[in-house]
């Protein structure tokens, strides 16, 4: 008989009881950390509060039978009602948050999002102090909402190539904003569809017949009063998606639509009033709203993959498989199967450094935010650099992760229930949203390169970087992991992790010099792209096993000694899961020998067997209220059978006893004469 909580009587499963009363350490202080701070969780427990108060704001089962439409209709309610019930405290001085309201606490995606997070930065960081003073408080009380209008039918990443045009009138002191090709329609951005009555276009100025680059410009698309589109104005909903349904993605094709002089984003450049083009402040300064959005990227991912294995986790708990165990006829939970510990150990790994990291990037950003505005361009590279590779890295992770959740629940997790396919199909875009991955790990693989060059002059690397001043010493270490204890140890796997990202670095140099006599372009984008990348990759994990143990060793930051003994087990088995999954160019180098890859086997499977009491205790200090978490198998009750049953009866196709049409088309064809 297996122990399965119920939520209907508000029964804990004891198995998973079983699991949370294991809890050898502070959890309160891991749940302070995940979310940055004890003031930063008590703002989003005080938001989750806020949410429980009224029902109608909950996540529910509901929302997985819904269709586009009533999933919207759905979304709009529960905006107005937090804007009914809560507009001072979280609309009238709003400010951006990286754990606004909205992403804690609501179910789908929300309705105006682009409006309070892209839109307003855009305003924000591009327009000038006065198009701020005009445009900010509007926002901030949704009397003027917008979408961020870049991408476009023909280019995405390639913002230089887009086709939007901008034409100065300087007789009537406008610009005219054209979309000249089918290719030039914007096409995928968020809110544009249905949830904007303006959007900044990005579309490239024209100065008397000559092209200025691309810039940002204020376009008001709808009439406020009946939210009719404008004159000159085509715009629509692009269709069904793999996930993200309850986002209204759009498509947007501007003709001859004229603007005033003043709708030019300004804090950059501005044109006067003869058409002469003024530089302002540094062009670079674009670039920071598009981190922005790439750290926002990375600050959610550990969140959205711990949602998926906290439901997976739970549910392995309280399910079990096969009587197993030796002398008893009980069925085996599913997490005391090696083969699970190995599917959802690595995932908590990742979890706690990708959390970690994201809240260096943060601060890292909000430096950067004052410093730009200040003209100070000095972090401008190394962001670059970490917010590509990280959002690159970080969002296939993540995404991964949680199909690995989703197969590891078998037919329960395959279900619309356990709330896993809808967290994995709308968690989807972000590894193609802001940057196609592929692609921004050839962005982050630029500033290894400018430091090859830079040593050439005799320039050393700083920071993250400086290992690089020592490939060839890295190089020369051979046969480093012989022992288990080896493999254990963090110094050691940070050395082989350097190994690995300095001999990728080292291969990817040389190759590009044996190609020496082709173009910049067609090495790096063709004869070397798929080296380049993987140099990227493995640097960037590399650095974001740095960044965690510094973070974790900070004097102060970690007091329980239990809870610093377990995340410092993480971070190894971060590095083992890495060195695991990608040793080639150890074995390559000779810092492995061929008994390396058993030592790393079974230290993981060490580290597995230690960390297994713990997992429950260490996924759940998130602390995910039910209604983020609307799952038949994963609630906080350990209800997996019940509450399974029950939605399965509520289905829409249980309403009637037969299907619309069954009685049309089918039961002539049974019924009739042979």
């Amino acid at each position: 008989m297996q122990s399965t909580g119920s939520i209907r009587n508000k029964v804990v499963s004891s198995d998973l009881q079983a699991e949370r009363n294991n809890c050898n350490f502070d959890q309160l202080e891991l749940t302070h950390l995940l979310w940055g701070g004890q003031k930063e969780y008590e703002r989003v427990r005080g938001i989750i509060t806020d949410i429980e108060r009224y029902d109608v704001l909950k996540g529910s089962e509901k929302w997985y039978d819904m269709s586009r439409e009533e999933q919207h209709e759905n979304a709009l309610l529960r905006l107005s009602t937090m804007y009914d019930k809560y507009f001072d405290k979280y609309f009238k001085e709003y400010k951006p948050s990286m754990t606004s309201w909205w992403s804690v606490g609501f179910q789908g995606l929300m309705p105006f999002m682009v409006t309070f997070s892209m839109f307003y930065s855009a305003v924000k960081g591009l327009g000038s102090d006065e198009q701020g003073e005009k445009w900010l408080p509007l926002i901030r009380t949704m009397k003027m909402t917008g979408c961020y209008a870049q991408t476009e039918l023909g280019h995405g990443s390639f913002v230089q190539g887009l086709e939007t045009t901008a034409t100065f009138d300087k007789e009537k002191q406008e610009f005219v904003i054209n979309s000249p090709t089918i290719t030039s329609f914007k096409f995928w951005p968020g809110d544009m569809a249905i949830y904007s009555d303006h959007a900044i276009v990005f579309a490239k100025l024209i100065i008397n017949g000559k092209a200025r680059g691309v810039h940002g410009f204020m376009v008001p698309t709808r009439d406020r009063q009946t939210w009719a589109p404008l004159p000159g104005i085509e715009m629509g909903e692009i269709g069904p998606k793999f996930g993200f349904n309850s986002k209204d993605n759009g498509y947007l094709a501007l003709r001859q639509v004229r603007i005033p002089k003043g709708n030019m984003l300004s804090r950059i450049v501005e044109v006067d009033e003869k058409g002469k083009m003024h530089i302002k402040g540094d062009p670079r300064a674009l670039y920071g709203i598009m981190l922005e959005t790439r750290v926002w990227i990375c600050r959610f991912a550990s969140q959205q993959l711990s949602q998926g294995l906290t439901i997976a986790t739970r549910y392995a708990v309280v399910r079990r498989q096969f009587s197993t165990i030796y002398g008893s006829k009980e069925e085996r939970k599913l997490l005391d199967y090696q083969t699970h510990m190995f599917k959802f150990g690595p995932l908590l790994a990742y979890i706690m450094v990708m959390n970690i990291t994201s809240k260096y990037l943060i601060q890292e950003y909000e430096t950067l935010e004052v410093e730009l505005m200040h003209k100070k361009f000095d972090l401008l590279d190394i962001m670059h650099h970490l917010s590509a590779g990280y959002k690159a890295a970080f969002s296939k992770i993540a995404y991964e992760g949680i199909d690995t959740c989703r197969q590891a629940c078998g037919g329960a997790g395959f279900s619309a229930h356990s709330g896993l396919p809808s967290f994995q199909a709308d968690y989807a875009p972000n590894t193609t949203y802001e940057g196609d991955n592929t692609v921004m790990l050839q962005q982050t693989a630029k500033l290894l390169l400018k430091t090859h060059k830079q040593s050439l002059k005799g320039e050393k690397s700083q920071g993250w970087l400086a290992y690089l001043n020592d490939v060839d010493g890295l190089l020369k270490l051979k046969g480093q992991i012989t022992t288990v204890e080896q493999a254990l140890d963090l110094d050691k796997l940070d050395q082989a992790l350097a190994v690995r990202s300095a001999y990728k670095f080292k291969r990817t140099i040389a190759l590009l010099k044996e190609f020496e006599g082709k173009s910049e372009n067609e090495r790096v984008h063709t004869l070397a792209a798929v080296d380049i990348v993987s140099m990227a990759h493995s640097h960037i994990l590399y650095v974001a096993f740095q960044i965690y143990r510094v973070g974790i060793n900070q004097p102060g930051n970690i007091k329980c000694p239990n809870l610093k003994a377990h995340l410092e087990d993480l971070g190894r088995l971060y590095a083992l899961t890495e060195l695991q999954n990608d040793s080639a160019s150890l074995y390559e180098a000779g810092y492995f020998e061929s008994i390396s890859g058993s030592f790393i086997l079974n230290a993981q499977k060490h580290l597995l067997t230690k960390l297994r009491p713990q997992m429950i205790p260490l996924i759940e200090a998130w602390n995910f209220p039910d209604h983020l978490l609307p799952s038949a198998i994963g609630n906080s009750y350990g209800d997996i059978y019940e509450t399974q049953l029950e939605w399965a009866r509520n289905s829409k196709l249980n309403k009637s006893p037969l299907p619309k049409g069954f009685k049309e088309y089918m039961l002539p064809i049974f019924t009739a004469k042979l």
